[in-house]
């Protein structure tokens, strides 16, 4: 899993990995047959409830149906002491992830797993109604992973879902 340093505003996972398509043409059988992992982002809807706070860290691991590989991750991601890393009520967020896979072809990652926490300083009590986790795959198309209406109270807080 890669752990990215940074200053933890979560800025330095804006880019992804991305497998090179044009090395698709000409390739041997086999070679890029189907579409593959390019890119990977949660995308967060925060509830009437409460909101996250800037200095609380969303941590995310995406994995295969069968738990046996990390597909993307992110680490820490907007936390700071700026207001922009606060998520407010009615809010919506896009955090791209780390693709820590890039190429794993589209069969491979049916039924993707994801596991969502976080880390406060102090008490944050995070009401979401919408967490979407979408991988997109180099044909254009996409998987989602999607969970609705759950808090993430306290530090260590989780919740899971799976893509359908």
């Amino acid at each position: 899993m890669t752990s990215p340093e940074g200053d933890g505003s979560g800025q330095e996972l804006a880019v992804a990995v991305q497998p090179v398509a044009a090395a698709c043409n000409g390739g041997g059988e086999g070679f890029c047959a189907g579409p593959t992992l390019s890119r990977a982002e949660l995308f967060t809807l925060t509830g009437d409830g409460d909101n996250k706070d800037h200095d609380t860290g969303i941590y995310i691991t995406v994995k295969t149906s069968d738990d046996r590989s990390l597909l993307a991750s992110v680490n820490n991601a907007d936390s700071s002491g700026k207001d922009m890393t606060t998520y407010n009520d009615d809010s919506h967020h896009i955090v791209p992830l780390v693709v820590e896979a890039p190429g794993t072809g589209k069969p491979d990652c049916s039924g993707f797993r994801v596991r969502m926490w976080i880390k406060t300083n102090g008490n944050d009590n995070w009401t979401i109604d919408d967490a979407r986790v979408t991988l997109y795959f180099s044909d254009g198309t996409t998987l989602v992973a999607e969970k609705f209406g759950f808090n993430l109270d306290g530090d260590g807080a989780t919740a899971e879902f799976a893509a359908l």
